[in-house]
Formats: C-alpha cells, structure tokens, sequence
C-alpha cells in the first residue's frame, strides 16, 4: 500500500435518501495518471468532492497517500491535493494578474496574504512553473483577458505551484474549443513527461480529452464502478456502449483513443 496515492473501499454516497455512489473501491499509484469515465448522473463530480476531502461518505473508507480520512486533518490532506473544477471557477479579484493568480497557488487562497510576502525563490518557482506550461506571455494580463484555454493552464498552473502530491481535474476541457482542448491536452502531456510525475486523476466524458499516457481508465455507471483497468482492456466498444448506452466503436490513433457513436440505443 506505501505505493498508492488513493486508495477507496466500498466507498457510498446517499444523499436525501438517494444512493448517489455505491461500493466505489479503486487504486491508484503514485505517479500514474488514472481517467475516471461515465456519463453524466454516474456520480463521477460527487467521487471527486470526496476524494478531495469535501464530502464525507456515507459508508466505506478513503486514504490518500496513507492518510486515512477520519484519522488525520483534512485540511492538510487537501493541502497536498490540486483540485482544477473549470466548472466552477474560483473568483480572482481584477486587480490580481496572472503571475499574482499563479502565486496565490502557494497559499491555497483567492488573494495574496497580507503582511505576507512573497520570497524570491518562492516567485522563481511561480516564474519556472508558468514557463513550463507555457503562459510566461500573459503574466501582465487580467484572468478576464485570456481565453478559456489559457484560463484553463492557469489554473493548473496555479494548482502545481505548491507541489501536490496528487492532482484532481474535473472535466478540464469541458466548454472550449479544439484549439483551446489541444492546449490543455499539450499542458497535461507536459505534467507527465516531469522527472518526478505528479499523481493525476482526470474525471472526463470523452475519449479524445485524456492526455497521451494514461495509465488507469475507471468507468462509472449509476455510481457503481463498471470496469477498471489498463486503457486497452477498459476502452472497448463494448465497454463504453454498456456504459454510455448506445452503440459505440474506439480507435486508437498516434497514442490517442477516439470514440465515435454509430446510433442512440443499444
């Protein structure tokens, strides 16, 4: 277990008497890149918010890295977790530009502390990080002056600033254009080619929004885990048209898995 960085037993969620998850169990290793996969209503988002230390199950147990929840702080558990909801969007204040949001990442806070200063080997990582995903350009800039793409690997940005252990996205893609998508797909290809990889787990819709090295593939289904496993075992046409419920056929082309749906039903 002194490999896994998640690890979930019979893992439910009921909320106001409805079974929201039931016996989710899964792992997932330190430095690999795990895609959790399902349609909407599978309880994909609700496995995210507890995974990240927001919610509490209702039955089963969750450690993160070892630390089993219920047993340790939560607050600094989150701490090492890099939680990306481009859903929900924190509020950056206007005044604050893109090097000043990325700097916030070492605070956990929407804002610059004050009375706290920023070190200057503590800017050089905030330089350093946002040279490597490529948004040195737009340090000046306002995060209402960058595109959805660009907003997007701001906040990964942000989110890797302070070193987490473990990296959760949901549904990093979602709402932008090819252009934009191909940006962020390139961004999260670039956390993974890292000497010292970060732990990724990506909640995602689609095929063609998983970077090019996944290791796991969940695939979810009325809050139930339907298979889990390698890429090749898991993104089969018949695996994602039980799931997904219509008929659907996968290719893989330049190490990238392609789904294409042939009717509505089954």
């Amino acid at each position: 277990m002194n490999n896994m960085a998640l690890c979930l037993n019979d893992v439910g969620f009921t909320r106001q008497g409805r079974q929201i998850l039931s016996d989710v169990s899964l792992t997932v290793e330190r430095g690999t890149c795990c895609a959790i996969m399902g349609p909407n209503g599978s309880g994909k988002s609700t496995l995210v918010s507890i995974i990240s230390g927001y919610l509490w199950p209702t039955t089963g147990e969750i450690s993160v890295f070892g630390k089993r929840y219920g047993r340790v702080d939560l607050r600094k558990v989150r701490r090492s977790i890099g939680l990306i909801e481009t859903s929900r969007t924190p509020a950056f204040p206007d005044y604050l530009n893109v090097r000043e949001i990325v700097a916030t990442g070492l605070f956990g806070l929407l804002v610059l502390p004050l009375g706290s200063e920023v070190s200057r080997n503590q800017w050089r990582k905030v330089d350093v990080e946002m040279a490597d995903l490529g948004i040195s350009q737009f340090a000046g800039s306002t995060f209402g002056e960058l595109s959805s793409g660009e907003q997007t690997k701001t906040l990964i940005a942000r989110a890797m600033v302070s070193s987490p252990e473990l990296v959760v996205l949901d549904e990093p893609t979602v709402g932008l254009d090819m252009r934009a998508r191909a940006l962020v797909l390139q961004t999260l290809d670039t956390l993974r080619r890292r000497k010292r990889p970060t732990t990724i787990v990506i909640v995602s819709h689609h095929l063609d929004e998983l970077p090019h090295r996944v290791d796991k593939v969940v695939l979810m289904k009325e809050g139930r885990v339907v298979v889990d496993g390698k890429p090749a075992k898991v993104l089969t046409g018949s695996n994602l048209s039980s799931v997904f419920g219509c008929k659907v056929s996968v290719i893989k082309k330049n190490g990238r898995y392609l789904a294409a749906v042939k009717n509505s039903t089954v």
